[in-house]
């Protein structure tokens, strides 16, 4: 185990100091409510960090890898002729 400090927002902090209560009848299990939490989420799959989630979906694709290596050949040709053509 590893002791560390971590700066929570207030809010989080009373809904963990709330559940902690109410789970272990102390706060003295915080540490151990966090850790459950997080272990939770880790089997699940996710990061604890949901950057990926929340961004999902800002882009938008125009064309798939397919069409865009398609794409790169073609337009690579023309450059060599056009090239070849003006030499």
């Amino acid at each position: 185990m590893v002791k560390t400090t971590i700066n929570l927002d207030t809010e989080v902090y009373r809904e963990l100091f709330k559940e902690t209560i109410h789970k272990y009848g102390t706060t003295k299990a915080l540490s151990r409510l966090i850790n459950e939490k997080l272990k939770v989420i880790i089997k699940k799959g996710k990061a604890p960090n949901d950057i990926l989630e929340r961004s999902a979906g800002t882009w938008t694709m125009k064309e798939t890898g397919l069409q865009y290596t398609r794409r790169l050949r073609r337009e690579s040709e023309k450059r060599l002729k056009r090239i070849l053509h003006e030499e």
